[in-house]
């Protein structure tokens, strides 16, 4: 078996996640690196990415620096290059796309909670209305895991405009939020399990895993409430279910 090559640590994986988010199938690995180099290229500018949350994450490294960065992530399979006619694009893999989704689903649900200190009631939740609907049901699925009725305002005002199985979700996790302080431990824990089978979708590509004890390919189970938390995000497991379970 070849030696196992490291991810990056977890927080530069999610700054360049972040920043290739606004790249997605429109621009290659040099964009890409210009944004968190912290570049003042003229098209970057103009196309506003400045503006990404991780514009300049690595201003102190050089640009040559940067770009190995962006390659390791891609020999890490947490991004790939796709190609529109001749030109070269950056793209997400599964994996890539999994810690993505989550980080923006948190993304979210940060800014609701600053929206929620400083007394700021959004007139409309449309900017919600046409994302990626994995994302989508899984900012619901961390609002329930708050248990916190501070959201089931902004709930409602988010369902008037979605879509009618987004609606559906929606006023589960209201119901489930008013509810919340009637309920025993146990009885939250089996609420907030049976809403995670609808809240958490799987993606169309699998994830593939090696296993860091018998080094054989497993597919991670990213359905799996148990992998996500509010403050660690999504985590991926070093271990197959056979070994975790003594079997391997």
């Amino acid at each position: 078996m070849g030696k196992r090559i490291r991810a990056l640590p977890d927080a530069e994986l999610r700054a360049i996640l972040r920043a290739a988010d606004d790249l997605i199938g429109q621009a290659g690995r040099s964009m890409l690196a210009n944004i968190l180099k912290g570049s003042r290229n003229k098209k970057l500018l103009e196309l506003g990415l400045e503006r990404n949350p991780s514009y300049g994450f690595y201003q102190d490294l050089s640009l040559e620096q940067v770009m190995a960065k962006v390659d390791h992530m891609i020999k890490t399979d947490f991004l790939e290059i796709q190609y529109s006619g001749k030109l070269p694009m950056i793209v997400s893999t599964p994996r890539g796309w999994a810690l993505e989704r989550e980080r923006r689903a948190e993304e979210f649900l940060q800014e609701w909670d600053n929206w929620i200190a400083n007394g700021v009631v959004p007139v409309s939740m449309e900017y919600l209305k046409e994302r990626n609907r994995g994302m989508i049901l899984l900012i619901l699925y961390k609002v329930l895991c708050t248990g916190d009725p501070k959201y089931i305002p902004f709930l409602a005002i988010w369902e008037r405009t979605a879509f009618k199985k987004v609606q559906a979700e929606i006023r589960k996790v209201a119901d489930a939020l008013s509810r919340r302080h009637e309920m025993e431990h146990a009885e939250w824990e089996r609420v907030t399990k049976e809403q995670a089978a609808s809240l958490i979708v799987r993606l169309e590509d699998p994830i593939f895993q090696v296993c860091h004890r018998c080094g054989e390919l497993f597919i991670f189970d990213e359905e799996n409430p148990a992998h996500y938390t509010r403050e660690a995000g999504l985590r991926f497991p070093d271990w197959c279910p056979e070994c975790v379970e003594g079997k391997g």
